[in-house]
């Protein structure tokens, strides 16, 4: 079978709207990762909302792909078209669970693995008419889907050093390219930056803007690395080794 769940780092997003406040509605969504086929019996992913609250809550469910740029910014577009959602919007009874099936709808003869985002968000609806003040909490869950043919990998090289400025601190400038075909989540970064006559090795705090960085397949990202060390005009190179989920 061909689903799994990752185990790296949860993305949560929770955004709050908040007025005099008695009681608050809460509620949790997993898995907050999950990796799919294209086609087939595990082309469906199944999560669950879990209303821990002494309020019945409205969810709505949606699909978004998911692209980010070279400085990390991710944005989103409606995906809705390539998924079949059941149900898309619930209303879950306190203390108690609804479950959500995301099934793919897209291409089923996918090249390489296609990142998305399945988003559960709390629509603020007062159920109760008597009840004339309180806290309306809205949360949001961003979960991240992969949708993965078999026998996808990762590749993730340094392409590119150039010496750079930011914040009045000199360093790097590195470009770092997945030219495979899955996700790579880097943990743990250790930079090695080499100039005509010497090698720099960076790590722990000097590359913290790299460790935890998720790589999509395909992806470029640009990092700076700060470093007293660099000098402007000189040719660099780098290599990256690293714990890569």
């Amino acid at each position: 079978m061909y689903k799994r769940q990752s185990c790296h780092k949860l993305i949560l997003v929770a955004v709050f709207l908040i007025s005099i406040a008695a009681t608050a509605t809460a509620f949790t969504f997993m898995p907050m990762s999950i990796t799919i086929s294209p086609s087939g019996a595990n082309s469906i992913a199944s999560f669950r909302i879990t209303n821990d609250s002494s309020q019945q809550i409205a969810i709505t469910i949606k699909a978004m792909m998911r692209e980010i740029d070279e400085n990390g910014n991710e944005t989103n577009k409606p995906a809705d078209n390539l998924f079949a959602i059941f149900p898309t919007r619930v209303v879950v009874q306190p203390n108690s669970f609804q479950n959500i099936k995301v099934q793919y709808k897209g291409n089923p003869s996918l090249s390489r693995e296609v990142a998305y985002r399945i988003i559960a968000e709390q629509v603020p609806i007062d159920f109760s008419q008597q009840q004339t003040s309180g806290v309306k909490v809205m949360f949001r869950y961003i979960a991240a889907l992969y949708v993965a043919p078999p026998n996808v990998s990762h590749k993730v090289s340094v392409t590119k050093v150039e010496y750079g400025e930011q914040e009045s601190k000199k360093g790097f400038f590195v470009t770092i390219t997945n030219s495979g075909t899955r996700h790579a989540i880097i943990n743990d970064p250790v930079m090695k930056i080499s100039g005509s006559s010497f090698t720099i090795t960076l790590k722990d705090e000097s590359v913290s803007a790299i460790n935890g960085q998720n790589l999509l397949a395909g992806n470029v990202r640009k990092f700076f690395i700060p470093c007293e060390d660099a000098v402007p005009g000189k040719n660099y190179t780098g290599t990256l080794t690293a714990t890569i989920e």
